[in-house]
């Protein structure tokens, strides 16, 4: 499978390494800003190559946002608007209401998993990322209503593979019990 990453630090640099060492992901396709994660990242080889953002969905079959939540909430209909019928879009932003509305409002909403991998460390950048990062760790999967199940079904192949929990709730559960433990 192939698999874009838009945001190159230490949770899109986990991710990239775990994915494939895993076999997850046959290819990963890298997205940042910085041009300077971008090398990094194929030098350090958790993206196989680099494109921007309004090609990704060119090749990647699930596209996966691990950026901030504000620049997720810009990019977002971007790609919902250029997703095709077997891609999907997903979300590891730390808060949910924000994007989900967006996302509820979109004509290809089923086509998006919103979800938050609690995992991290003190560290960031492509150099801080490591396979295992997500290991035995949580994740909340929201308003899975809301998704196709196939992409629903993705999405939590995706998290068994990162070995992590997958928990339920809807976004404003998830945003207040996040609040609780912030």
């Amino acid at each position: 499978m192939v698999v874009g990453i838009v945001g190159l630090g230490l949770i899109g640099g986990s991710l990239g390494f775990s994915l494939k060492k895993r076999g997850f992901a046959s290819k990963i396709i890298g997205v940042d800003k910085n041009e300077k994660h971008c090398k990094e990242a194929i030098k350090l080889g958790f993206a196989d190559e680099t494109c921007a953002l309004n090609e990704v969905l060119n090749e990647a079959e699930i596209v996966i946002l691990a950026i901030p939540v504000d620049a997720a909430r810009k990019i977002l209909p971007i790609l919902l608007d250029a997703v095709k019928n077997t891609q999907i879009v997903i979300d590891m932003g730390s808060t949910k209401e924000g994007i989900c509305k967006i996302a509820n409002a979109h004509s290809n909403r089923k086509r998006f998993v919103a979800s938050h991998p609690i995992a991290g460390t003190e560290n960031a950048g492509p150099s801080a990322a490591f396979d295992g990062l997500f290991d035995e760790k949580i994740t909340i999967i929201c308003d899975e209503d809301k998704s196709e199940s196939y992409a629903l079904n993705s999405c939590k192949e995706l998290y068994s593979i990162l070995n992590m929990t997958i928990l339920s709730m809807s976004a404003e559960e998830h945003d207040r019990h996040i609040a609780y433990v912030s």
